[in-house]
Order: structure tokens, then sequence, then C-alpha cells
């Protein structure tokens, strides 16, 4: 049996955090860098270039799940850094070029983000079975994993503006080929992804699940809370970075925005997740805490707006609360889907999710960067961040003050 201490298994967590730092760093500058050069002169065409990126780096492993379950987890993750890599380098000549180039260079960045990610995660399950040895590797991970996401985009941010935009894609690109040297290291070779196979039963069937939600009321309300909160996700690498930059040259107060992020999800999830467990021990749902997490989220989106015309610290502030909502939000996706859908295979479920997630979040990212650049001219970005706001926050407080009214009537 596997144990999480064993050196193959527990080195894994150098990649993650390798991958970590190069994703959060390439991401802190990618919206801005596509701005200054995708012809300078359509916010359409940034806006639907972050939005291509998302969707294929979100949700592209559902449609190619029959490569990967006949592919090893050390192949999968070096096709991915391949892909990776190849995009990178090939994002300057994409960005000066054909717009369609560069949508397609984005898929190809994308659909190797999703590769890596996936595999990383499926070698850990598929390698080590014991479920405590499982949790331990999962939790050394996520550790590493958040420790680079706080480093990674300070050091980009200084490196673009100390050194200029070639040595920092340079010292991204490195990181990666990094990695992909390790990967036959740190991975036991011959591991696999497979699925159980389902029972004649219960065969799974994602078209199946997709058409029977839209049956239900409650599967409905689900679906939609997940999908809202991806949206309002999807602002962080894309509107939010794009207004957060222009606020302060430094290189330290823009990496901040970032490792504030990640450093409050740290901090957060713990006592957040002890307040989700006492609100289920009485009674409450999964969706009805991701349905407060959007009240949380507009609140967030109502402090940027405050902040957004020349105080970064409210901005600061903005991210700290858009922290609590994340640590709401992204543990209960799949619990909530699961509770609205509890007779549907679990892997139907899983891809159900990854697909929500990615058009939300896809959307979310082409609304921040199209929106947001096209009002910023005439300095009314404000008003793009309290439309987001009152999204979130309306549904929050009508559910809310629905649920007081039936307890109301329960009691009389």
């Amino acid at each position: 049996m596997e144990k999480p201490s064993d050196s193959k298994n527990s080195s894994i967590s150098v990649n993650y955090f390798l991958n970590s730092a190069a994703y959060s760093g390439l991401f802190s500058l990618l919206s801005v860098i596509l701005t200054g050069q995708v012809s300078a002169t359509s916010s359409l065409c940034v806006g639907l270039a972050l939005g291509v990126l998302s969707l294929f780096s979100r949700g592209s492993t559902v449609f190619i799940g029959g490569l990967i379950e006949r592919s090893s987890t050390v192949s999968l993750t070096e096709t991915g850094f391949g892909f990776i890599v190849f995009s990178l380098l090939l994002l300057q000549p994409a960005m000066g070029g054909f717009i369609g180039f560069l949508f397609l260079d984005l898929a190809l960045l994308g659909l190797g983000l999703s590769l890596v990610n996936f595999a990383l995660r499926g070698h850990i399950i598929a390698r080590v079975k014991d479920k405590k040895s499982q949790a331990a590797l999962f939790a050394l991970v996520t550790m590493t994993a958040n420790l680079g996401s706080a480093i990674g985009p300070l050091a980009s941010n200084y490196i673009y503006k100390a050194f200029g935009q070639t040595l920092f894609v340079i010292v991204i690109v490195g990181l990666y080929v990094f990695s992909a040297l390790l990967t036959p290291i740190v991975l036991t070779h011959h591991v696999f992804i497979r699925n159980e196979k389902s029972s004649k039963e219960n065969t799974s069937s994602i078209v199946k699940t997709i058409t029977d939600s839209l049956k239900s009321p409650g599967t409905v309300l689900a679906i939609l809370a997940v999908f809202v909160g991806s949206i309002m996700n999807g602002q962080l690498f894309a509107g939010m970075a794009l207004e957060f930059h222009s606020l302060s040259d430094s290189p330290v107060i823009r990496g901040l925005f970032y490792s504030i992020d990640a450093i409050s999800v740290i901090a957060l999830q713990m006592p957040v997740s002890k307040l989700i467990s006492r609100g289920m021990a009485n009674g409450q749902n999964a969706t009805s805490f991701i349905i407060k997490s959007l009240g949380i989220y507009g609140i967030s989106f109502a402090l940027f707006a405050c902040g957004v015309s020349s105080y970064w610290w409210i901005c600061i502030i903005s991210l700290a609360v858009f922290s609590i909502a994340e640590c709401i939000y992204a543990p209960l996706i799949n619990i909530a889907l699961v509770e609205a859908q509890p007779d549907k295979p679990l892997v139907d479920i899983l891809n159900y999710r990854l697909i929500i997630a990615a058009i939300g979040e896809s959307a979310g990212s082409f609304l921040g960067g199209w929106i947001v650049l096209a009002l910023r001219p005439a300095g009314m970005t404000a008003w793009y961040w309290c439309a987001l706001a009152l999204v979130g926050i309306i549904p929050a407080v009508v559910t809310n003050q629905i649920g007081k009214r039936g307890q109301r009537i329960i009691r009389h």
C-alpha cells in the first residue's frame, strides 16, 4: 500500500508548486499583455480570447475521456506540458497576427493546462488507494499549490516590470519545461486513470443527466447558482486583473492582488468549513450556501467598484471578501449537484460540473475582458462591478427572505 511519506508520491508536491507558481504568475498578467498587443483596438477580441482560454482550461478533458483512459498519467502530463510550452512560444506571433490563430493558440494552452491538472490529480487517486493516505497527500499538494499561487504573482509582476515581457515569458516557459523534465522522475510509470464500469441499471449518460436536470426546479436552482458563481470566479484573472494593474505602478502591490487571494483562502478555509458544517447539521443544503456565496461575491464587487477609481487598498479588502465567497463556493459545487440528482452516476455529475463551470468561467472571463476595456476610456467601469454586485446580492437576499417566511409559516 502506498503512503504519503513515500518519496515518489510526496515529491508530486514539488510539481504542484511549480505548476501553481507558473499558472498564477502567467494569469496575473495575461489579460494585461493581451490588452496591450491584440491590435490594441478591440476589447471584444480580448474578451473572446480570455473566454476561449478559460473554456478549454476548465472543460476540455470532458470530451477526450476515451484518450485519457488509454494513456498513462506520465504520458498525459508530458503531453499537457508540451502543449503549454508550444503555445507559450507561439503566443507573441499569435498576438500580432490573425485573431483566429490567437484563439487556436490559447485553446491549445487551455487544453495543456487542463490535461496536466487532470492527470496529476488522477495519478494520486489511481496510485494511492488508501483514503487516509490519499487525503494526506492531497492536503500536502494543496498547501504547496497555494504557496506557489502566493509567490508566483509577486515574482512575475516584478520580472515583468523590471525586465519586460520577453524575460517574463521565458521564465514561465522555463518553469513548465523544468516541470516536464521532473515528471518522469516524480510520477510512477504505467499508472492509468480508469472509470469503474457502471451497472446496467445505472448506465452513465451525461446527455440523460443534463436532460433530466431540466425537469426538476430544485436541480435547475442548483445549476443556476453554480453557473452564476462560476461567472463571478471568472472575473479574477480577467476584469479584476485589468482594473488592478492600472491602480499602481508597484509590482509588489500588483502581485499582492493575487497573493492575498491565495493566502486568504489558506487562512479562511478551515473556519468557513466549520460554519458550513454547522449550518448543514441544522438542515441547510449545499445550494443554499452557494446562493449565500453569491451575495458575498456581490459585496466584494460593490467594494471593488468603490476602489477602482484610485483606492487600491479598498480593492485589497474586496479581494479578501472575494476569498470568503471562494471558500464557500468551491468546495460545495459537486455536493450541490449530487444533492440535486442523487440517483445519477457520479462520473456524470462530475463531468456535468466541469461543463457548467467551464461555460460559466469562460463567460465571466469574456465579459470582464470585454466590458472593462470598453468602459475604461469613459471611466465607467464601476458600473460594471455594481451590476455584478446586484446579480450576486439580489438572489441571496430573495432566498433569505423566502426562507424566513417559510420558517414563520411552519411556526404558525
